[in-house]
C-alpha cells in the first residue's frame, strides 16, 4: 500500500492537535512536566490474534518451447552414415559392410508425464563375405543389399517412450523404451532374396535401447548432483519483497501437476500448501525446517493466502522519519518542522505515538490508544485515544489547557481509518505487481479478486497484521533455443 495514505493520517492527528494550540501568542519559556488527558473510559485490552488456517497457493504454467523443440531437431543429424560411406567399411578380412540412414523430423508429444518422440526412417545397407587364411583373402566377395537400385529406401516407423515419475523426496525417475519398432518394408537382400528384415530390426533396437538407458541414467544422476541436494537440504527460504520487508512460505506440502504438450506449448502446474510470514526483519524467519514432501496431481488454479505479518516499530520509524523529518508544514500561516517520530507499542494492544516539533512552538506531541479494528466494515478506530504535551512553552500550556475538549474531539473525529477504501486506492498498484516479468523468457499475470484484513494488534516491540488474499497468477513466457546448446 502507498505510504503516502498512512502519513496523511499520522499527520492529520499532528496538525489537529499542534494547529489548535498554536493559535496562541508570543512564547514564553517555563519548566513544566508532561500532561496527559484521558477520560474515565474503560481500559480496552486487545486479545491475542488467533491462528490462521493454511493458505493454498496454485500456479498454472505455461510455455511456448515450439522453437526449442524444433532447434532440438535440426540439431540432431537427419543422416546417419556407415564410416567411408559411399564405400564399403572393412570391419575384418572376411567381412565388410555400408548403411545410410535418413530420418523424418521428429514429433513430439506429452500428455500426463507420458512423453513420445515419433519419426520414420529411411535406411540402405549392403554387406559383403568371403573366405580368409591368415588374414588374406581366398575367395572372391559375396555381396548381398537392400534399399539399393532398383529398390526403394527400406522404411521402418519408431517411437520411443519415456515415463516420468516424481517421489515425494523429489526424486526425479524416467522409464525410457522402444514403444514402436514397425518395418514398412522387408530388407531382402540381392543375393538368394534373403528376408533378414528381422536382424535389422535387432540392430536398431539394440542401438536405440542403448541411448534409452543412457538417457535414464542421466536423469538418476541428476537427482544426486549437489546443486539439488543442497537446495533440498531446507525447506526454508526467506525471500526479500521490494523495500517492503521479508517473506519466509513456510510450505509444509508441494505439489507438481502432470505435464502436457500442446499447440507447441508445455503446460503443467505448481502448488504449495503453508503458512506463509512476512515481516521487516529477516532473521525472525529463518527456521530449520526440513523440505517438504511433493505429491502429484492437479488442483483448481488460485489463491487463497493468509498471510500473517509482524513489522518491527524500528521499522516504522524509519519510514515515518525519512518521509516527515525535518519537514516544514504550514498551518493557517503558522510553520512547525517535525523533528523526529516514534511508535512503541504494549502487550496489551496500546500504541504510542511521540512526535517532536519545532517552528512557531515546539515541544512533544505524545498520543496513545489502542487500534480496534472492525473486520466486517474493514475500518480502524481508536475509541481510548489521549494526548499528551511535554513542553517549556508556558502560553502552549495554557492553550493546551483551553482547547483540550476541541482537541480531543478533533483526535476522535480524525482516528477513523477506512482501509477497505485504502487497498481500492491501491489495488491497481497491486495488480501490477501480480503482472510483471520474471526473467528474459518468462513472466507472471493475474489479478487481485480480493484483499481483507483479518486483524491488527500492536505488540511490545511490532505491530502484528493479519491479511486474507484471494485471487489468481500464472506463470507463462516463450523460451528461446539460443539459451540451450544442443550437441
Amino acid at each position: 500500500m502507498k505510504g503516502s495514505a498512512i502519513l496523511k493520517n499520522v499527520f492529520i492527528l499532528i496538525a489537529a492537535v499542534i494547529f489548535l494550540y498554536s493559535c496562541s501568542g508570543p512564547k514564553t519559556t517555563a519548566s513544566s512536566s508532561p500532561v496527559i488527558q484521558h477520560d474515565n473510559r474503560k481500559e480496552i485490552i486487545l486479545p491475542p490474534l488467533p491462528e490462521l488456517p493454511q493458505s493454498s497457493i496454485q500456479i498454472p504454467v505455461k510455455v511456448h518451447i515450439g522453437d526449442v523443440l524444433k532447434s532440438l531437431d535440426q540439431s540432431t543429424d537427419l543422416e546417419f552414415t556407415s564410416e567411408n560411406w559411399p564405400d564399403y567399411f572393412n570391419a575384418s578380412c572376411d567381412f565388410r559392410y555400408k548403411y545410410r540412414f535418413v530420418r523424418s523430423p521428429f514429433q513430439f508429444a506429452i500428455r500426463n508425464n507420458e512423453v513420445d518422440i515419433s519419426f520414420r526412417g529411411n535406411y540402405q545397407i549392403a554387406g559383403s563375405k568371403r573366405a580368409c587364411a591368415l588374414n588374406k583373402p581366398v575367395t572372391p566377395w559375396v555381396s548381398g543389399s537392400c534399399g539399393f537400385s532398383p529398390q526403394s529406401l527400406r522404411r521402418v516407423d519408431l517411437n520411443i517412450h519415456s515415463s516420468l515419475k516424481i517421489s515425494p523426496d523429489l526424486k526425479i525417475s524416467t522409464k525410457t523404451r522402444i514403444n514402436k519398432l514397425l518395418p514398412v518394408d522387408k530388407c531382402e537382400v540381392s543375393l538368394l532374396q534373403t528376408d533378414i528384415t528381422s536382424e535389422i530390426m535387432d540392430s536398431i533396437r539394440a542401438s536405440i535401447e542403448s541411448y534409452c538407458n543412457a538417457f535414464d541414467n542421466l536423469i538418476e544422476e541428476l537427482n544426486h548432483h549437489e546443486l539439488i541436494k543442497r537446495e533440498l537440504s531446507s525447506g526454508s527460504r526467506v525471500l526479500p519483497i521490494s523495500s517492503y520487508g521479508y517473506l519466509n512460505i513456510n510450505p509444509n506440502l508441494l505439489r507438481i501437476g502432470p505435464v502436457n504438450y500442446s499447440n507447441d506449448s508445455l503446460s503443467f502446474s505448481l502448488g504449495l500448501w503453508g503458512n506463509p510470514v512476512f515481516s521487516s526483519d529477516s532473521a525472525s524467519l529463518v527456521t530449520n525446517n526440513s523440505f517438504p514432501p511433493v505429491i502429484t496431481g492437479n488442483e483448481q488454479p488460485g489463491i487463497f493466502a493468509y498471510l500473517n505479518a509482524v513489522y518491527e516499530y524500528d521499522f516504522f520509524n524509519r519510514l515515518l522519519n525519512d518521509s516527515l523529518q525535518n519537514k516544514p508544514f504550514t498551518v493557517e500561516g503558522r510553520t512547525f518542522v517535525i523533528k523526529e517520530i516514534r511508535l512503541s507499542g504494549n502487550d496489551t494492544g496500546k500504541m504510542q505515538i511521540e512526535v517532536s516539533f519545532t517552528g512557531n512552538r515546539s515541544g512533544v506531541l505524545k498520543l496513545s490508544g489502542t487500534p480496534v479494528f472492525d473486520r466486517i466494515s474493514q475500518t480502524l478506530t481508536m475509541p481510548d485515544i489521549s494526548y499528551g504535551l511535554d513542553t517549556k512553552d508556558l502560553l502552549v500550556k495554557i492553550a493546551e489547557n483551553f482547547f483540550r475538549r476541541k482537541i480531543m474531539r478533533e483526535l476522535q473525529n480524525n482516528t477513523v481509518l477506512d482501509i477497505k477504501a485504502l487497498i481500492e486506492e491501491n489495488k491497481a498498484l497491486i495488480n501490477d505487481r501480480l503482472n510483471q516479468p520474471l526473467t528474459d523468457y518468462l513472466q507472471t499475470y493475474g489479478i487481485l479478486e480480493e484483499i481483507s484484513v483479518i486483524g491488527i494488534r500492536p505488540q511490545k516491540n511490532a505491530l502484528q497484521l493479519q491479511l486474507f488474499i484471494r485471487g489468481n497468477i500464472g506463470v507463462k513466457g516463450k523460451i528461446d533455443p539460443n539459451q540451450f546448446e544442443f550437441h
